[in-house]
């Protein structure tokens, strides 16, 4: 009898009787019954199993920095007061009672936690979980909180039982004074390592800081061709150059040249499993958590200019239709001859403002933007979908405070690096795709979810064709276009990103949909990336003549644990990037609560409307609405006023006053006030002038 099919009844059973009905050991029994619960198939109480009640569900708790928590069931919104939360923390997977009369439900326990790992603040004499108001008892063996002092933080990892606050101090973070404090908070949480064992340090003594004369046997000597970096302003760790001519076809010749850091550290070396561990580098405002130590990073493994330095080289030869005709992949020496940054190459490129330092490189660079155009209409030609970039980049004061959000536009030098690594890429997968290798993959969309999405759109008036099938990426790069030109654009191309799959590594290939490519992996980023990393080992031993079957077979398992733990760590390094950016956006607010702001409703629910002024996002209570008590309407995802039928929807220009922001909790609360109540005048600047 299959497991699910126990259940179909009513009846309860304990752990013997389900094991008397299924051909499992018990150890396997008692897996598939915890993923069963977790999917919200059954339920266990008081040892015993069953089908999920009509008045469970298994949800994840949100939005607990106020002190209780929330879900959604059937777009209706659900509290769990705080003393109902049962040690629940934020994201975790709960089964949970709920009261479909009263919208108020209970954490009946917890069934697996979201991280075992949080930050706590030594405040009174006992420790509180930082940034959230709850008042949870975190039970700590007193010998490990003897040491602390008013303001100490510390990062805690919570004991394998969910719904226990037991664990211990891992690690003394600083104190709540110290000046990097909340970004080491962050990457700690994250679980990041900021420093490196003593171990790893070892190990660098015995790397060397250039190149010997006896490490360019077997390699091509590339130091006599124009061969440069392009990144941005201050950018230390540069991992990939390239170099661009034409040859006697008419061609171009396009090198991309990759720092050889596998070289430098050896499989299975304590180098190499610190960055396994690390997965990437984790960047944050406008400090770095570096994968590889900065001896590396920043040093031998760079591709500085007018030095010499190891790479591989991906060599391609591509027509004027932008076909690669020809390609090799080489171990190589390279001699960068000068550091760009992205700034210059755009003034020379955009705006034919030269300094005397890039006048040599002047030709080349426009034979560079020439390939990159050619390459721009191949990608839309192939179904390239552009989404446009929502990277945020906050710009601070000497005393490291924020003063404004900006999201760069990606220009001339920038389109030119991407396009350049994109096609390095493809050429990579493509040549290795016969062996056991390690993908960036990013999957069709489900049509259904796209569906939802484009019905939700069609609701805010938006002329979006019905489709049924969503598996040629052209379909999406199509309403894209047509909507690239409306003023919330932004807003649009967010929520259908919403209904995309995310990308992350496989060592099975699916292709690549938004990108538009059959086999797509990442080669280009080795100092940052361990999928780069991974993918620099592969070709060093696809390279060996001697290569056995035996070996083939062995890394079948080690590109698997390599694509969970990169695309793992990608996914906590994103969180942690969020939340740093928040944390400064409320930082900002805290400075101008009771000011006034221009703004735009970015999304609305039953409870709150999601808003944006100057890259800054925050929310409103629907109580917070001046002028009128505003209904939610499900139909077109709008609000109404009850006395002026006012309507409020998705897109709508607003003027928004800062009633709250906690740098602690990353939250932001707006009031949405009448437009008519303020004058043109009041909103020039970016801050207005308290009332």
């Amino acid at each position: 009898m299959e497991l699910k099919e126990i259940f179909e009844s009513n009846f309860k059973y304990t752990l013997k009787e389900i094991q008397k009905k299924v051909d499992l050991d018990l150890e396997t029994l008692i897996t598939n019954l915890k993923l069963l619960e977790e999917q919200g198939i059954i339920m266990e109480i008081d040892n015993y199993y069953q089908a999920l009640a009509s008045n469970y569900t298994v949800k994840e708790i949100k939005g607990l920095k106020n002190g209780y928590g929330v879900f959604y069931l059937n777009d209706e919104k659900y509290t769990i007061h705080q003393l109902d939360l049962n040690g629940a923390l934020n994201n975790d997977l709960c089964l949970i009672i709920y009261n479909k009369n009263t919208h108020q439900a209970k954490v009946k326990k917890i069934l697996k936690r979201a991280n075992d790992l949080l930050v706590a603040e030594f405040k009174n004499g006992k420790l509180e979980i930082y940034g959230q108001k709850l008042n949870y008892n975190l039970s700590i063996p007193s010998n490990e909180t003897k040491k602390l002092v008013e303001g100490h933080r510390v990062l805690i990892k919570l004991n394998n039982e969910c719904g226990s606050l037991q664990g211990h101090i891992v690690e003394i973070i600083g104190h709540k004074d110290d000046p990097d404090i909340d970004l080491k908070q962050i990457a700690l949480s994250k679980s990041f390592n900021i420093q490196f064992n003593t171990e790893v340090l070892k190990e660098l003594e015995d790397i060397p800081s250039e190149v010997k004369e006896e490490e360019l046997v077997g390699r091509l000597d590339l130091r006599d061709k124009l061969i440069y970096t392009i990144d941005n302003d201050h950018t230390k760790d540069m991992d990939d150059a390239i170099s661009i001519e034409i040859n006697e076809k008419g061609n171009f010749i396009l090198g991309v040249h990759i720092a050889d850091v596998s070289h430098y550290i050896k499989y299975g070396s304590a180098l190499f499993n610190e960055a396994f561990a690390r997965g990437n580098s984790l960047y944050m405002l406008d400090s770095v958590i570096p994968m590889l130590p900065k001896y590396l990073s920043n040093g031998i493994c760079s591709l500085n200019p007018n030095v010499d330095r190891l790479t591989k080289s991906c060599i391609m030869e591509i027509d004027k239709d932008g076909n690669i005709v020809d390609y090799k992949i080489v171990r190589s020496v390279i001699n960068s001859k000068k550091k760009m940054s992205y700034s210059q190459v755009n003034q020379i490129l955009e705006k034919n403002i030269i300094s005397y330092d890039y006048m040599p490189f002047v030709e080349n660079l426009k034979l560079a933007e020439q390939l990159s155009n050619i390459l721009n209409k191949t990608s839309f030609n192939r179904g390239y979908i552009d989404f446009q970039s929502n990277d945020l980049e906050v710009i601070v004061d000497e005393e490291n405070k924020p003063i404004d959000f900006v999201i760069p536009n990606q220009a001339t030098a920038e389109k030119i690096i991407e396009n350049f690594m994109l096609i390095a890429n493809e050429t990579i997968a493509n040549h290795y795709c016969w062996y056991p290798f390690i993908y960036r993959i990013h999957e069709i969309p489900d049509d259904k979810v796209l569906q939802e999405i484009f019905d939700f759109l069609r609701k805010l008036n938006y002329k979006i064709p019905y489709v049924k099938n969503f598996s040629n990426p052209k379909t999406i790069q199509g309403i894209l276009k047509n909507l690239i030109n409306d003023q919330n654009f932004k807003i649009i191309s967010n929520f259908i990103l919403m209904g995309m799959k995310k990308a992350h590594y496989s060592s099975q290939n699916t292709g690549h949909f938004a990108l538009a490519y059959e086999k797509y992996t990442h080669f280009t980023s080795p100092i940052r990336r361990l999928c780069d990393l991974m993918v620099h080992y592969l070709i060093d031993i696809y390279d060996d003549p001697n290569l056995s079957l035996e070996k083939l077979n062995s890394l079948e398992e080690l590109l698997l644990q390599a694509s969970i733990q990169a695309s793992y760590k990608e996914r906590k390094a994103d969180e942690a990037e969020n939340e740093a950016n928040m944390m400064k956006m409320a930082e900002y607010m805290e400075g101008h609560i009771g000011e006034y702001f221009k703004g735009k409703i970015t999304n609305i629910t039953s409870s709150r409307v999601c808003v944006e002024t100057n890259n800054i996002v925050g929310s409103v209570n629907l109580s917070n609405i001046e002028g009128d008590f505003f209904v939610f309407n499900p139909e077109n995802f709008t609000l109404v006023g009850k006395v002026t039928k006012r309507t409020l929807k998705i897109g709508d220009k607003i003027i928004l006053k800062v009633l709250d922001a906690s740098k602690e909790r990353r939250t932001i609360d707006f009031k949405i006030c009448k437009q008519t109540t303020l004058t043109k005048e009041k909103t020039k600047t970016l801050s207005l002038k308290k009332s």
